[in-house]
């Protein structure tokens, strides 16, 4: 349980984190964060080999590694139109897509509670962009960004759902190789972001990015390293459920963020729409 409370604690730290740099020149943070979370990969990889003799974790890793530079941008971007509390909820959203990729080309079926989450998941995202027809426009402070909110969904959705196409087609002792590719390719993919805009690295850049690299690698060792002690029906939902409330609660204390009633009732549904997708 320690594991996933701390799993819990580091992902909200990498929210409030990008919440607080809330930057439209992110990518030089981005790099720094990767270089980081490449080094802490190779530490934590045993042996230390960048060839196990299967290129699978070389050019799935290649892929997923631009899932996650194109995810992480989302989070920013949808953070700083949209708040870390909407937007940590519709990234924790992004279960859906794992789910359905399962469903499609794996063969899985989801359980009649996983439907009623499915069900109960989309009332919620109409509920969050407001009641239509009502004649009524949104103000400026409780205004919803529907586009980053639904990109940030199917990018991070998109990389769970990587993860599980490795379980399939990858070796089990590959899975720190597959993990040190991610960054490696999202950092170079990075730099040439960085190279073709002219941005320089800065100081500040380095600053931000070892604060969002430690918890974006920690958390995802920890949440790895809790499901090897508890059953993952018990983790996943904890784990959303967990990071979306410690991010309200902070958003709350330290930006002064709060949702109107129609918001908060989206909210309420999409945490028990959570529940029911990982039971």
């Amino acid at each position: 349980m320690l594991f996933l409370l701390l799993a819990i604690l580091f992902s909200s730290m990498l929210s409030i984190v990008l919440k607080y740099l809330n930057s439209d020149r992110p990518y030089g943070v981005f790099l720094v964060n990767y270089i980081v979370c490449g080094l802490l990969a190779f530490a934590a990889m045993e042996p230390k080999v960048l060839c196990s003799g299967d290129l699978t974790p070389c050019w799935l890793g290649a892929i997923t590694g631009l899932i996650y530079l194109a995810a992480l941008a989302a989070n920013g971007y949808s953070i700083h139109k949209n708040g870390a509390i909407l937007s940590s909820v519709f990234t924790r959203l992004g279960v859906l897509v794992p789910i359905l990729v399962s469903v499609t080309l794996f063969g899985e079926r989801p359980t009649i509670l996983q439907g009623l989450g499915v069900a109960l998941a989309v009332a919620a995202a109409v509920l969050m962009n407001g009641r239509p027809g009502s004649g009524k426009k949104t103000s400026e402070e409780h205004k919803v960004y529907l586009l980053p909110l639904i990109l940030a969904l199917l990018l991070n959705g998109s990389s769970d759902t990587m993860s599980k196409v490795f379980t399939q087609l990858g070796r089990r002792q590959d899975d720190g190789l597959f993990m040190f590719y991610i960054f490696v390719f999202a950092g170079l993919a990075t730099l040439v972001l960085l190279v073709k805009r002219r941005q320089a690295l800065t100081r500040k850049d380095v600053f931000w990015g070892v604060l969002v690299g430690i918890p974006n690698f920690v958390s995802s060792r920890l949440l790895l390293a809790a499901l090897t002690k508890l059953p993952a029906f018990l983790v996943y939902p904890c784990y959303s459920v967990g990071v979306i409330l410690v991010i309200s609660v902070a958003s709350f204390f330290l930006f002064r963020e709060r949702l109107n009633r129609c918001q908060m009732g989206a909210a309420g549904m999409i945490l028990g729409a959570l529940v029911l997708l990982n039971l």
